[in-house]
């Protein structure tokens, strides 16, 4: 059963019940209040019969007139009231058939049914061993009652089908933002992820439907980042493929060259150099490729770092590089061997953007308890739509010029790692034609720091 239905059946029975009950209740109140009237003007009418008959009964003793069974008979039928008189347990007279089978108490009352009619009988006990019995028609009160209980049954069944009609109209309007969000439930699990219900009704199923809409709203940004991983991870697969296929492809053909071919020792010592060049190109890039690997499955413990001990090792790692690092540095929380990395191959990138020989400025700056280290260049520099993508694996922004120089697109995709490893993220400023500034934020030591 649909919820429009339970809930109309559930107004429709609320309402008869509620509509029956109040309807007998107040029939049934005024049949009480008229039922008592009407004993009590039967009791009076009783009780007026009794003084009635007695009186004429002394009144022939008093004149010595025989009030034999003939003489009671004849007064008590002349009082044209339905009537039975018993003199002991002897019935005297009976004007109404059914009264002589009731030989009542004195000051006794019942209430008799007939097949067609209800009377109300009195009894009292009179002088001389009498008793005089009344019986007073109630027919037409139950059968006033009982009509006006149809009347109301016909006037409940006809409010109740109106009420229906016009409950089954509101349950379904009521019901219909219900509709709403169960097609749109269907259709975001068919996959239209955008579909929203957008409800304005004022009510709790608004609500309801604004939840619905920011559950919609996650499970369609959820989907959208699943989506995202699954194509960079498509990338990564791709660009490493080609990464490994480019430098294998070299190293086979100059093997096979050299395997094959009798080639004088200029040829020879270009092809050694070839196959040392892109076999240090692979080396660099599973080292790379391990070190991001490691970087996600390991934490890294944070220590003092002197910012002044790096630069020797800085200027040893990267010694074609015209470098300038600054004289003074604070300590940082960190991890060395990483922050070397980390600038090693910032400056690396910097020095390959750069002319031959240019300058690549270390740059160490503190704001409290932060120091940001930033590496500059004057090369040249990177579009303001590429800057969000250069820290993808294997994305580079001149593939050729990288790959000439040795370059994997994994450098910068390491240095985010290494940073975010340090609870930081590398900030990219950049101008074409101009430089690009790579910075990133590490917190000062303290020697109660954890």
């Amino acid at each position: 059963m649909r919820y429009f239905q339970k809930l109309l059946c559930l107004l429709i029975l609320v309402l008869a019940a509620s509509f029956g009950v109040g309807g007998c209740v107040l029939l049934y109140s005024d049949f009480s209040v008229q039922r008592s009237r009407m004993a009590a003007a039967n009791a009076a009418a009783h009780a007026q019969a009794c003084t009635l008959l007695q009186t004429e009964i002394l009144d022939l003793q008093r004149r010595g007139v025989s009030t034999g069974d003939a003489a009671l008979t004849a007064r008590v039928t002349a009082q044209g009231v339905p009537a039975a008189l018993w003199r002991g347990d002897t019935l005297v007279c009976a004007t109404r058939e059914g009264l002589q089978s009731l030989p009542l108490g004195d000051a006794a009352t019942v209430t008799v049914r007939t097949e067609n009619s209800i009377y109300a009988v009195y009894a009292s006990d009179l002088q001389g061993g009498l008793r005089l019995v009344t019986a007073y028609d109630l027919t037409g009160l139950y059968r006033d009652r009982n009509a006006a209980l149809m009347r109301f049954l016909l006037l409940e069944a006809a409010v109740l089908a109106a009420a229906s009609a016009v409950t089954a109209l509101l349950a379904r309007r009521l019901t219909r933002p219900l509709a709403v969000l169960t097609d749109a439930g269907a259709q975001i699990a068919a996959g239209d992820y955008a579909r929203r219900t957008d409800l304005h009704t004022g009510d709790e199923i608004e609500e309801l439907s604004r939840s619905f809409d920011k559950m919609a709203d996650a499970v369609q940004e959820k989907i959208a980042d699943l989506e995202a991983d699954v194509q960079r991870r498509e990338d990564f697969v791709g660009a490493f493929t080609h990464e490994l296929k480019t430098p294998m492809t070299s190293i086979i053909g100059y093997a096979d060259m050299l395997h094959t071919m009798q080639t004088d020792p200029d040829e020879q010592r270009e092809a050694a150099a070839a196959i040392v060049h892109e076999g240090r190109r692979l080396e660099a890039l599973s080292r790379k490729l391990l070190a991001l690997l490691g970087l996600n499955e390991e934490g890294v413990e944070l220590t003092a770092v002197p910012l002044p001990a790096l630069w020797p090792r800085l200027h040893a790692a990267c010694p074609d590089v015209t470098l300038r690092t600054p004289a003074a540095a604070p300590t940082v929380r960190g991890d060395a061997d990483l922050l070397l990395d980390l600038l090693c191959n910032l400056v690396q990138n910097a020095a390959k953007a750069s002319a031959p020989g240019a300058p690549v400025l270390v740059l160490c700056a503190q704001a409290g308890d932060a120091v940001t280290l930033t590496v500059a260049d004057r090369g040249c520099g990177i579009p303001p739509e590429l800057i969000p993508r250069v820290t993808e694996p294997f994305y580079m922004v001149d593939k050729s010029r990288a790959r000439r120089q040795g370059g994997s697109g994994l450098g910068l995709a390491l240095c985010q790692r290494i940073a975010a490893a340090h609870g930081s993220a590398l900030r990219i400023e950049s101008e074409p034609g101009r430089g690009t500034r790579v910075s990133v934020t590490l917190p000062v030591w303290k020697e109660d720091a954890p």
